[in-house]
């Protein structure tokens, strides 16, 4: 499975292991650069990742035969998130607003790592395979 598949068509299914091995590389990036490139530059390299990411966690609920549309949970939590933040002087956000959206997005990505993919076809397509 390509990367270009993995990260930027959200049609189709991926399976566990695919998803892990997409999931390293961006969680990879990711570090990179919120450890290592500062300020707006990073923020926005960090805001233009979470595509890829949506894409990914979208292909992975399709093997589990769950709509994307759920990506809206943890999506809006990470909207407010980074649009708070973003639009303030000051860099604190709330910090329950900070752990619920870090919790609830961590949640998804766990759901897809232990989650078992329908063995057979669905709405979404053929199984994934690994």
């Amino acid at each position: 499975m390509s990367y270009e598949t993995l990260f930027a068509n959200p049609s189709g299914r991926t399976s566990r292991g695919a998803f892990l091995g997409a999931l390293i590389p961006l969680l990879a990036a990711a570090a990179l650069y919120y450890f290592l490139v500062k300020g707006r530059n990073g923020e926005w390299v960090l805001v233009t990742l979470l595509f890829p990411a949506a894409v990914l966690q979208a292909r992975r609920l399709h093997d589990l035969g769950q709509t994307a549309w759920l990506l809206l949970i943890p999506g809006a939590l990470d909207a407010t998130a980074i649009g708070l933040h973003m639009a303030r002087r000051q860099p604190e956000l709330p910090p329950a607003l900070t752990w619920a959206a870090l919790a609830v997005s961590a949640g998804f990505v766990v759901w897809g790592l232990v989650g078992k993919g329908q063995a057979h076809a669905n709405r979404f397509g053929e199984p994934a395979t690994a």
